[in-house]
């Protein structure tokens, strides 16, 4: 059963109370009618009471599956079973009104019966012929059982309020008619019963005919129990608790086919299409829903797009071997696949069928999982772009570092061995600005501090360095694990910026940095106490939210005026 939170939320508590009334209004005319039996002329109490009781357990059936499977029309047509059966049972009572009602529908169960079998395992007639055979069904128990009600005088009460002739020729007429047209419909529907079980499944087979058996064996009884009665010589009593033994079980038999056998799956494929229809599902809802209806917790749906097969979030989910893929096509064009485990499902048609309901719905589903997709792709080539680039600075500032600053420093030294001289000492000079203008360079390319030692050594350092007092509170390192390089180079330089902003424009007194790392993601804060108003449409704000955006992050800016500025970075970094 699709379970609320997949579909049907809204409709299956509204149902259940409607169906528990109903059962409360259904076991109140029980209970009237057991009352009405007492004093019945004819026949033991017993005998009458378990025609109410029948309708008792055709609606407690037919309720139950009812509230289990909402868009499976076995439990309403149980429960209209039972409603027959409990008007049927009025023929007992010796209130003509009562009498006359329960004449009508005496015989009206058999028709149920048919319909019952007929409409096996959804509650829908699919076929003409199935039509056709639940309408003769229902007019020979009404229209064609009319000798009896109109003819025959011979009633519980001793009147028959419908009455309107007698005429022992035409009664036994109208009786053999409606004997020849009741023969056809319970023929003709056990025809097209072994039809449908030559056509299925074995697997389906193997429930389907025990219950065919069943409901046709309950109809032949029930319909022609005088016949019967004459070859087993039973009695009244035995030839009708024969009949209503049958009859009571069928309710049973077909309800449990419904919830337990393998026609559950197609019941719950019926209430998908339902739920479909209804249009009450949000995005990402799909696939639950048919991990419930296939009954496979582990399934997932995958959709087809120009660079492979993503999930519903745009992401890369390509199929493993050790996993199942039911292909879900609209018209020849492949739009998505149920992915599931085969050792959970064993029928395949039952995904297949699935699928084929659901396929304009994944279709629509693709299209954002396919702009998901793109805007991933777009987020991994941004990130890709900011990595590549601290990959180049870090190469840049090795490069000045390692090979021109160390040539630099050895010709200083050379220099510094020659006679002196007056423009060996100028020259001398020269070459130690140009060093230390190096040196600012490469620190600010890439600070060596923080290839060689990591983003916190580098924050610390610049916090000393800092020309305001500045707090430095650390959690990351705490289990010597560096971060990702691209992640350690947009950290370092929000503390950068941030740093600048609050020196040139705030007109800080102190400033506050915090690093943390949690559950993966790379916490970053840093506040001032100064003017504030800070902004992130700036050349340097906006270039440093670029990068923590492109690297899958979040930045925030609170700066109110006069309340100094915080900024605020998470980073995804890995666990």
């Amino acid at each position: 059963m699709i379970t609320p939170g997949a579909g049907l939320s809204s409709t299956a508590r509204p149902l259940r109370v409607a169906v528990v009334q109903i059962a409360v209004l259904a076991a109140l005319l029980g209970l009237v009618e057991l009352v009405l039996f007492v004093g019945t002329p004819e026949g033991p109490y017993w005998i009458v009471a378990t025609i109410t009781v029948t309708g008792w357990i055709y609606f407690a059936a037919g309720a139950y599956a009812w509230v289990r499977r909402p868009g499976n029309r076995m439990g309403p047509l149980l429960c209209a079973g039972g409603i027959v059966w409990l008007v049927a049972a009025l023929v007992n009572t010796t209130y003509p009104p009562l009498v006359a009602a329960g004449m009508i529908t005496a015989t009206l169960g058999i028709a149920v019966v048919l319909h019952i079998l007929l409409a096996f395992p959804s509650g829908r007639l699919r076929t003409r012929a199935a039509r056709a055979l639940t309408v003769l069904g229902y007019v020979t128990t009404i229209v064609g059982n009319s000798p009896v009600y109109l003819l025959d005088d011979q009633t519980v009460a001793g009147t028959n309020p419908l009455q309107i002739g007698d005429d022992p020729t035409l009664y036994e007429l109208g009786r053999t008619l409606n004997g020849v047209a009741l023969a056809v419909a319970v023929l003709g529907t056990s025809a097209l019963l072994v039809r449908r079980l030559r056509r299925s499944r074995p697997e389906a087979r193997r429930i389907l005919t025990p219950l065919y058996l069943y409901g046709i064996a309950a109809a032949v009884v029930v319909s022609f129990a005088g016949q019967l009665a004459r070859f087993a010589d039973l009695g009244v009593y035995e030839i009708f608790l024969v009949q209503i033994t049958l009859l009571a079980g069928v309710p049973l038999a077909f309800a449990a086919g419904v919830l337990r056998g393998g026609f559950a799956r197609t019941g719950e494929i019926e209430e998908l299409g339902a739920w479909l229809g209804a249009g009450e599902r949000a995005r990402g809802d799909l696939g639950p829903a048919l991990a419930r209806t296939v009954g496979d917790p582990s399934l997932t749906l995958v959709f087809r797009t120009d660079d492979g097969w993503v999930d519903g979030d745009g992401r890369p989910a390509p199929p493993t071997e050790d996993r199942a893929l039911q292909v879900v096509r609209v018209g020849d064009r492949a739009v998505g696949a149920i992915v599931y485990d085969p050792t959970l499902v064993g029928e395949p048609e039952v995904v297949r069928d699935a699928g084929n309901v659901v396929a304009l719905a994944v279709d629509r589903e693709r299209l954002t999982a396919a702009l998901l997709a793109g805007q991933e792709q777009l987020r991994i080539s941004r990130a890709r772009l900011v990595e590549n680039g601290d990959r180049e600075r870090r190469r840049l500032a090795q490069d000045l570092h390692d090979r021109l600053q160390g040539r630099l420093v050895l010709l200083a030294l050379r220099f510094g061995q020659l006679p002196g001289g007056g423009d060996v000492a100028a020259l001398r000079a020269d070459l130690d600005e140009v060093l230390t203008e190096l040196r600012r360079v490469v620190q600010g390319v890439m600070p060596s501090l923080l290839v060689e030692r990591g983003l916190v050594a580098a924050v610390e350092d610049m916090a000393e360095r800092a020309p305001l007092p500045t707090v430095v509170d650390v959690g990351v390192d705490e289990d010597g694990r560096r971060l990702p390089e691209a992640v350690e180079g947009t950290a370092f330089h929000v503390v950068a910026e941030a740093l600048t902003n609050a020196v040139k424009h705030a007109d800080a007194s102190a400033l506050r940095i915090g690093l943390h790392r949690a559950d993966g993601v790379l916490h970053l804060v840093v506040c001032d106490d100064g003017v504030g108003g800070a902004v992130a449409a700036g050349v340097g704000l906006r270039g440093i939210a670029d990068r923590v955006h492109a690297l899958g992050g979040s930045l925030t800016i609170a700066s109110r005026a006069g309340e100094g500025t915080r900024i605020e970075v998470s980073i995804p970094c890995g666990s």
